[in-house]
């Protein structure tokens, strides 16, 4: 598949909030998702930025400051201003074109498996499919951390799977947060 496929076909997904049944938000869908592509949002330790206001700010000054470190720093950001890309970012650097559609069509592949064995309700949303091609490029990149951009808000945000360091197996599966 093609960038510009790869791009379209996420732009069809349409917007979460407008076209969703209202309980569409759930982890419990994303993890399913993210199990079958082999958790790669384990193979990082994650910081998840929250709020109303500066996430986006905070999220790259973060980056910034743990990249200057020597950490190889993969950061995740919501929306982009001009391509899809801008989201994804390693050291600063986009995922390219071709590593995106790559990780798309195996994303979506998946996805689709899952909604026709009826483990999935329904198509990942745009945001859920973002979250795990990002998790998916940090995984296979070998990001030493990665800084995320909470992007729908509140505790059913996509990105919101990652483990903090400090929860226990007994919370983590109850679906408490510590």
């Amino acid at each position: 598949m093609s960038y510009d496929s790869a791009v379209a076909s996420m732009f069809a997904l349409g917007h979460e909030l407008a076209h969703m049944p209202s309980n569409k938000f759930d982890l419990a869908h994303m993890r399913v998702l993210l199990n079958a592509i082999d958790h790669p949002e384990r193979a990082f330790p994650a910081v998840l930025i929250a709020g109303t206001n500066g996430k986006g700010s905070t999220a790259a000054t973060l980056a910034s400051i743990l990249r200057s470190s020597g950490l190889k720093t993969g950061l995740y950001t919501s929306p982009h201003l001009i391509k899809l890309n801008e989201r994804i970012r390693i050291n600063g650097e986009e995922i390219s074109d071709d590593d995106f559609s790559r990780l798309h069509s195996d994303v979506d592949r998946v996805a689709e498996r899952l909604v026709e064995l009826r483990e999935l309700p329904w198509h990942p949303s745009f945001f859920e499919m973002m979250t795990a091609i990002a998790f998916a490029h940090f995984a296979r990149e070998q990001v030493e951390i990665a800084v995320l951009e909470v992007g729908m808000g509140g505790r059913l945000d996509a990105t919101n799977v990652v483990e903090p360091l400090g929860r226990t197996a007994r919370e983590r599966d109850s679906g408490h947060l510590a």
